[in-house]
């Protein structure tokens, strides 16, 4: 039996056996099983070889089991060449090169999303295993909220970049935070690609703010501004749609560059404006409600989602300076319309010409002239005024 060990003073040493291989040659292993201490590898010399746990990793570890998987394909370097009987001897954690460094230096650059088998749990963070390199993860850098307990993710693996690498002192350091953020970046574009400005979507409420709610679209959130839920004015989220609830939306913009999606449940079927015409017209008189008020006039909502604006001229009979001095929100009045135009979803609204037209008096009953009561012809016949009278004089 002929022993071929390599140090760093040895020489590459063929062994003839049907293929050429070279104690140091870095050879493609297929682990065929798994043990605590070692892993057995093929790698198409006429018996398998064994890699020893201190020679399979950087990264410490008490037992190979549930860190490797059987099938899995990785480099090693031959360490020992036996003619017979004996295992050869190979290291994974030798055959890193300078070919090796340079495959993570490309990673790196290009920020490539890779897979790594997380294998312990320390302080500050998770310790992973890279072509036989060991990476540290930092916990700031696991998840997008910070992770008190990091048990759960050792023996998961899991999608990281590479944000820093220093070949010199064998240091990487990765980032699973960035991973997902680019994963989601990707999903994102790709979702943007089934929306259409103008389509009518079902989402579902995923949270709200005070200025809206963020529907879910199907794993990709949309923003329902707060004056976008209702053709009448909401004055709090919440006062329409709650977390869980089931919406029809339609996509008013979308923003590749940022993956925005504005969204509205204003949906043409339900505008109140599309019936206005039924139910208004120019000169009628109506009431409504004080909504709002504005340095040049106020709102008043005269319908479900239908408001329209008297001016501050159209306030008073005298001259005021704000419309403070005459209506406050929540004010009933009497308005009459000036100008519908549905289209346009606008109303002009007068008080104080609905002042002055309820306040005109009634015609007053005409009294007829002296000459028109003369010459006005009696209803009464003789037979009605006299005829009683003569009856009885001449006892008829």
């Amino acid at each position: 039996m002929t022993e071929h060990t390599l140090n760093q003073n040895s020489t590459q040493t063929m062994i003839d056996h049907g293929s050429t291989l070279l104690v140091g040659a870095i050879v493609e292993a297929t682990v065929i099983s798994v043990e605590a201490n070692q892993v057995t590898v093929e790698f198409g010399y006429k018996q398998p070889g064994h890699i020893a746990v201190k020679d399979w990793s950087d990264v410490r570890s008490q037992t190979l089991v549930g860190t490797v998987d059987i099938g899995e394909r990785v480099l090693a370097r031959i360490i020992e060449l036996h003619d017979e009987g004996e295992h050869p001897v190979l290291s994974r954690k030798d055959a890193v090169s300078s070919e090796t460094w340079a495959t993570l230096q490309d990673k790196f650059a290009s920020q490539e999303i890779i897979k790594v088998k997380i294998l312990a749990s320390i302080k500050g963070g998770l310790v992973a295993d890279i072509e036989s390199l060991r990476a540290f993860l930092p916990a700031s850098l696991v998840d997008f909220r910070f992770q008190s307990d990091l048990t759960s993710f050792v023996g998961q693996t899991v999608p990281v970049v590479i944000t820093e690498i220093e070949p010199e002192q064998r240091r990487v350091i990765i980032s699973r935070k960035q991973a997902l953020e680019k994963e989601q970046q990707s999903f994102r574009g790709e979702k943007l690609q089934a929306f259409e400005v103008g389509q009518i979507t079902e989402g579902i409420v995923a949270r709200l703010t005070g200025f809206g709610a963020f529907v879910d679209l199907g794993g990709i959130d949309g923003l329902l501004h707060i004056s976008e839920m209702s053709f009448a004015r909401v004055n709090r989220p919440e006062d329409v749609v709650q977390p869980g609830d089931s919406v029809r939306v339609k996509i008013l913009r979308i923003e590749p560059e940022s993956g925005k999606i504005s969204l509205s449940m204003k949906l043409e079927d339900a505008n109140p404006w599309r019936n206005a015409t039924n139910q208004f017209q120019v000169g009628q008189v109506i009431t409504g409600v004080v909504k709002r008020i504005a340095s040049f006039g106020a709102f008043v909502e005269v319908a479900p989602g239908i408001e329209g604006l008297v001016h501050i001229s159209q306030l008073a009979n005298s001259r005021i300076e704000s419309p403070a001095e005459v209506v406050t929100p929540g004010d009933e009045v009497q308005v009459k319309i000036l100008e519908l135009k549905p289209e346009e979803e606008r109303m002009s609204l007068s008080i104080r010409e609905a002042t002055k037209q309820s306040q005109k008096p009634a015609p007053a009953m005409r009294q007829p002239s002296k000459t028109e009561m003369k010459a006005e012809p009696t209803s009464a016949t003789l037979e009605e005024l006299f005829g009683e009278a003569l009856r009885k004089k001449f006892n008829l």
